[in-house]
């Protein structure tokens, strides 16, 4: 089979269509005046140069007339670009960057691919944005600040109570006055509960010390609770301030779909154009983007 192909193609001139793509097909630059297929250099020019030495035909470069790669048209039944110059026998080769995709591969034979390549989207880099004031409470949601909040003043204020009614708790203020009336004190007022606890929170000592059972079991379990957020505060902390955080307002289709800031448009009749009609077809967006 092989050599049949290659005793129909000996010394048979093909009509090769292209279109101007860097760096697979360009103009070649030259103060002479250059015609037929000198004027063309490229990738796909070097491409169809080696097989026509190892097939043993001739070819005929000719650039497609509508600069398109070819997409079908509904109303018209008919393909344009490349893909019409093959369909209407006006070419009989194409040579090119062109996409492989289902509609194509109905319509004509391709041959195997000489690149693999995906649709990406490359976007500037979101500007990062200097910190403020309150930079520092960013490693720890609003959530949870709130809840800290709350926990702090539950705390304080079950000490407070739980001092009071803890005889433990209050004690004569001149025990070595023996004539000093018979009067006691608890250190534990609303205002010393609440340093008491901030004290704990933010790794500091304090002159005070529960003496009753139940004030330290709940200065043992709001210290425990301190260790643990402090922990995570501190470990947030050096993660948020040495690894950039990544913003990637775009992760799909769908995503540039949906966004109206970032402009984007795709090539008049190439894959990319065909891709994005069909993902706003089949997640039902309504997105206008601009076709080249």
């Amino acid at each position: 089979a092989y050599s049949s192909i290659v005793d129909n193609l000996h010394n048979k001139t093909l009509v090769v269509t292209l279109i101007l793509s860097s760096p697979y097909t360009m103009r070649r630059e030259s103060s002479l005046k250059l015609v037929g297929n000198d004027q063309f250099e490229g990738y796909a020019i070097d491409l169809i140069y080696e097989i026509s030495k190892l097939l043993g035909f001739n070819y005929t470069l000719k650039l497609v007339p509508d600069g398109r790669y070819g997409s079908y048209n509904e109303d018209t039944k008919e393909w344009d670009g490349m893909m019409g110059e093959l369909l209407q026998q006006r070419a009989d080769l194409v040579v090119a960057d062109l996409t492989i995709t289902y509609d194509r591969e109905q319509a004509v034979d391709f041959t195997m691919p000489f690149m693999n390549l995906g649709i990406s989207i490359l976007y500037r880099k979101p500007i990062k944005q200097p910190p403020n004031l309150f930079s520092f409470l960013s490693p720890l949601s609003l959530d949870v600040w709130i809840y800290m909040a709350t926990a702090y003043l539950g705390v304080s204020v079950l000490l407070y109570i739980l001092a009071r009614f803890s005889p433990y708790e209050w004690e004569n203020p001149h025990p070595c006055n023996s004539e000093a009336p018979d009067v006691f004190e608890n250190k534990f007022s609303l205002n010393n509960s609440l340093w008491f606890t901030i004290g704990s929170l933010m790794q500091q000592g304090s002159d005070m010390a529960p003496k009753a059972v139940s004030t330290r079991i709940v200065a043992g379990m709001w210290w425990f609770f301190t260790l643990i957020m402090i922990s995570s505060y501190t470990a947030n902390l050096a993660a948020f301030l040495t690894v950039e955080r990544m913003d990637s307002p775009i992760e799909s289709a769908e995503d540039l779909a949906k966004q109206t800031k970032i402009k984007y448009g795709a090539l008049r009749g190439g894959s990319t154009t065909a891709f994005f009609r069909v993902i706003f077809t089949e997640t039902n967006i309504n997105c206008i983007f601009k076709i080249y």
